[in-house]
């Protein structure tokens, strides 16, 4: 009997991403560039290859161990159902709770650019819209979080298109 998949290769292709490019351009990358300065390219480039080594991982592991249960499957996998694992899943837990607020503050922050004026209110409810909107997203179904995701990687995609055009003509090749 086949099951049938209600993600496909395009969706899952979307969802990393859009998790890449909202997280790791938008939300952080003025973090990085305060951090690091002019070694900005230099600490994507690592990143880059941790994520590269991180997600052929990811993909032996899914091949290995097929079931939805994802990361917590893989570690209880590796260490059994014990107090380990049950505190490694317990902190994958927290560093996604820490992941969803940073991106939602990151998304009033972007937001807030839209109203003339600024409230502690309007902060806290963007902050709130961009926590509940994918909850709510994610509990209609799977191929609806495909095909929403898809289409605002493609809004990102547009998005960074436009950045990166309008903002050519401000680089001055002479001074580097």
């Amino acid at each position: 009997m086949s099951k049938r998949r209600s993600i496909g290769l395009l969706g899952a292709i979307s969802i990393g991403v859009g998790g890449m490019v909202g997280g790791g351009i938008f939300a952080v990358l003025g973090e990085a560039v305060s951090l690091a300065h002019g070694a900005t390219t230099l600490a994507f480039l690592v990143a880059g290859m941790v994520t590269l080594f991180t997600s052929y991982s990811y993909a032996k592991l899914s091949v290995t161990h097929q079931n939805s249960g994802g990361t917590v499957a893989f570690v209880d996998a590796a260490f059994g159902h014990n107090l380990l694992s049950g505190s490694i899943n317990l902190m994958l837990w927290l560093s996604y709770l820490v992941t969803i607020s940073l991106y939602a503050v990151a998304f009033a922050s972007y937001g807030e650019t839209f109203f003339s004026e600024k409230s502690s209110l309007l902060h806290h409810g963007l902050i709130s819209f961009a926590i509940l909107l994918p909850a709510l997203i994610n509990l209609i179904s799977a191929s609806f979080v495909s095909r929403s995701e898809t289409l605002i990687v493609v809004i990102k995609v547009v998005l960074l298109v436009v950045i990166i055009i309008s903002g050519a003509s401000y680089v001055d090749v002479r001074e580097v």
